[in-house]
């Protein structure tokens, strides 16, 4: 998929082991069970506890690993199509995964983070909606007010700086930022030993 098909998107508004493009099936639109799932996240990320929202969130259908943290205040569109590895960390982001997000061991989703799924045929007379998954691998760091696009893989170990708006597939290990991302730099590979899911912070 070009780069400019992918830009057109942000008109659109069990535990996890690892991660790959081929583990996700894309969707061809959303569902009564979506639907539903959504408004009872909204609730449930409202809630104090977070022993309890994850209890409610895998009863949606969720799929959440051992030792993770999902802040309140999270928005979750089709949280069923989601799957989060161990040990990783959502912030007070926004995720809409209808077309199937799949987030990796270890990784940490900042505050204010935007994660899409959709987006719409300019071209189409009914502005189609259209679905496509995105991948986040193993110790990849998603930083504050990122936009990661449909479609996307994000390599294992990869940085997306603040900001920063991903278009296409992030290699791993590399850095990337600006709009649309680029590569800035690289991230040592070297055995990490940090669990984004240990922070926990008050009135969690």
């Amino acid at each position: 998929m070009s780069e400019s098909d992918r830009a057109a998107g942000l008109s659109s508004g069990g535990p996890a082991t690892g991660v790959g493009a081929a583990d996700v099936v894309p969707r061809a639109r959303n569902t009564k069970r979506s639907y539903l799932a959504t408004k009872l996240a909204y609730n449930i990320g409202r809630l104090h506890g977070l022993s309890l929202r994850l209890y409610l969130y895998r009863r949606i259908g969720m799929k959440v690993g051992k030792g993770c943290v999902i802040r309140r205040g999270v928005y979750l569109g089709s949280p069923n199509e989601l799957e989060l590895g161990d040990g990783s960390f959502v912030g007070r982001a926004s995720l809409y995964c209808t077309g199937g997000v799949k987030i990796g061991r270890n990784v940490n989703v900042s505050d204010g983070v935007v994660i899409i799924t959709a987006k719409h045929d300019v071209n189409s007379p009914s502005f189609e909606a259209n679905y496509e998954p995105i991948t986040i691998g193993d110790w990849a760091w998603i930083a504050t007010n990122a936009i990661v696009l449909a479609g996307v893989t994000i390599g294992e170990g990869a940085v997306v700086a603040a900001g920063a708006v991903v278009t296409k597939d992030v290699p791993a290990y590399s850095v990337v930022g600006g709009n649309p991302a680029k590569v800035i730099g690289e991230r040592k590979r070297q055995p990490f030993d940090y669990v984004p899911g240990s922070y926990r912070p008050p009135f969690l």
